[in-house]
């Protein structure tokens, strides 16, 4: 698993000379977008895993520019679930390149998980991926840990977004469903959820009504099911949380 996994990044990795000379002179100009977005969370579930079981603030903000975008998100405590209400239990760091190849669009790019109020250590991801534009979007990314577990994480999903009639002239809205199943190998399987194996770790189950609000806002109410796949991991994690989590939300969006 872990060749094939390395074999798919070395692939798309390759095709990247391939996307940049198809780019359009369009593609090419370097336009710098700013979105901002604050999601209240019933809970913060990551990859079937409850980090906290209460809600939650999670501010990100994304930079980009051309095919580059940088993005900062946060987790912040709004109860004293995990004894720290208040505080800012995680901030993450996301330095992104997408390029496009007809329909085909191909993230490149690297994560720092960080976690100053607690004793969790900081980690490290290297990541590639691939999507096609179609009536549904399937695609697959490969997630690396190079500093804490040094696994694999192999994320597939399907995503589907249907426009609803205007509201009025102000207001626009959306229906976007979808689904996700991650496979993990043995040594990311061992670091998260106690498991000697590797295996399929999570599953989701999306839905969420985008508004549109003028031309740069966005109200975004959700529902997310998720849970645990693999037998060992849900014995494992037992003590620790129910094998499925449903959560609910609301993000407040805003584009420039």
């Amino acid at each position: 698993m872990k060749k094939l996994a390395i074999t798919l990044i070395l692939a798309i990795c390759t095709a990247l000379p391939l996307g940049l000379t198809a780019a359009t002179p369009a593609q090419a100009k370097l336009t710098p977008t700013v979105d901002a977005e604050v999601a209240f969370n019933s809970k913060y579930v990551w990859r079937g895993i409850v980090v906290v079981d209460d809600w939650v603030a999670q501010p990100s903000v994304t930079v980009g520019v051309g095919g580059f975008s940088f993005n900062v998100w946060a987790d912040y405590m709004l109860t004293d679930q995990n004894g720290r209400q208040n505080e800012i239990d995680e901030i993450d760091l996301t330095l992104d390149y997408t390029f496009e190849l007809g329909k085909f669009a191909i993230p490149v790019g690297v994560i720092k998980y960080t976690f100053p109020n607690s004793t969790v250590a900081d980690t490290t991801e290297l990541y590639a991926g691939v999507s096609f534009d179609w009536i549904v979007t399937p695609s697959v990314t490969i997630y690396k840990d190079i500093q804490e577990s040094n696994g694999f994480y192999i994320l597939g999903a399907l995503d589907y977004s249907l426009d609803l009639p205007k509201l009025n002239d102000t207001v626009s809205w959306s229906l976007a469903v979808g689904a996700s199943i991650a496979y993990g190998s043995d040594d990311n399987n061992s670091f998260y959820y106690g498991s000697d194996k590797s295996g399929f770790t999570d599953y989701s189950f999306y839905v969420s009504v985008p508004f549109g609000i003028g031309e740069y806002v966005t109200l975004t109410p959700q529902v997310v099911f998720t849970g645990l796949v693999d037998s060992d991991i849900k014995d494992s994690m037992e003590p620790i949380q129910d094998e499925n989590n449903i959560y609910f939300g609301l993000v407040v969006g805003a584009s420039f």
